[in-house]
């Protein structure tokens, strides 16, 4: 996977007489993990819906490998390679754990409508390809044991890591987590570093939004902290963990742990 990166550059957003990011920058890198923390209502999920396009009518430029995604619409972005969670993990209603997955591929799905209606030699060979793809991706998961289930029967840690999996099989360069370990227990804690690790060994970028701070800290090559729309603080985890700044709006006054007890 060719190596690319994403600049986000002065991004100003209002909701009316609100201002949820103003004048934001950060930059992100394929192949790394960058944390983006912060208090509530920093604008954090704001700023993925922005990268995303899910979030319209903003100031400011967003890059990525050459291309402006300033009027790009989701699906779009999502074909360049840049795919998101969301913070409340939603199952596709009526539609198994299997097939919640399936639906991801969408866009690279190659059959045209034609060869779907008639089952031609290619699309059949297209469908057997994506459900084994599928099925890897769910045994990643922990999930192939549930793969007939239907999705919205999940347990809420199990959901969490069906929403991820359908974001990683739409193959992307650069992957957007809202809150991913948000009500996760220790060992799901765990297990989604691992996965997040897997990612980034396989070339891909992480831009990861969550209030664990041993979490993020432990995982992140990059943080950047967001307060009341803007970023105070951006660098390495230590530095940015003893900022002051940060200290005093976010982390609180208690002693910074040492290097290596993140996780």
């Amino acid at each position: 996977m060719t190596a690319a990166q994403l600049d986000v550059v002065n991004i100003t957003k209002r909701f009316g007489g609100l201002t949820a990011i103003s004048a934001a920058s950060l930059s992100l890198r394929t192949g790394a993990i960058h944390g983006l923390i912060g208090p509530n209502g920093a604008g954090k999920s704001t700023m993925i819906g922005v990268i995303s396009g899910f979030i319209k009518e903003f100031s400011g430029h967003i890059r990525f490998d050459s291309h402006d995604l300033h009027a790009l619409d989701p699906a779009a972005i999502a074909r360049l390679g840049i795919c998101r969670t969301f913070q409340q993990a939603t199952p596709i209603a009526g539609l198994t754990v299997l097939e919640n997955v399936l639906v991801g591929m969408h866009i690279h799905h190659r059959a045209n409508v034609a060869a779907v209606l008639l089952r031609t030699p290619s699309m059949r060979r297209e469908a057997k390809a994506m459900a084994v793809d599928a099925h890897r991706v769910l045994q990643e998961f922990a999930l192939e044991d549930d793969a007939d289930l239907e999705a919205s029967d999940l347990p809420f840690g199990k959901l969490r890591f069906l929403e991820i999996a359908r974001a990683v099989v739409m193959r992307p360069r650069l992957l957007l987590l809202d809150e991913p370990a948000a009500g996760l227990n220790q060992s799901e804690t765990e297990r989604l570093a691992e996965i997040i690790r897997r990612q980034v060994t396989l070339g891909v970028g992480i831009l990861l939004v969550d209030h664990d701070v041993p979490f993020v800290f432990g995982l992140c090559d990059h943080v950047t902290v967001m307060n009341f729309g803007s970023v105070i603080a951006s660098g390495k985890p230590d530095d940015v963990y003893r900022d002051v700044a940060v200290r005093e709006a976010y982390l609180g006054p208690q002693e910074p742990v040492e290097t290596g007890e993140w996780l």
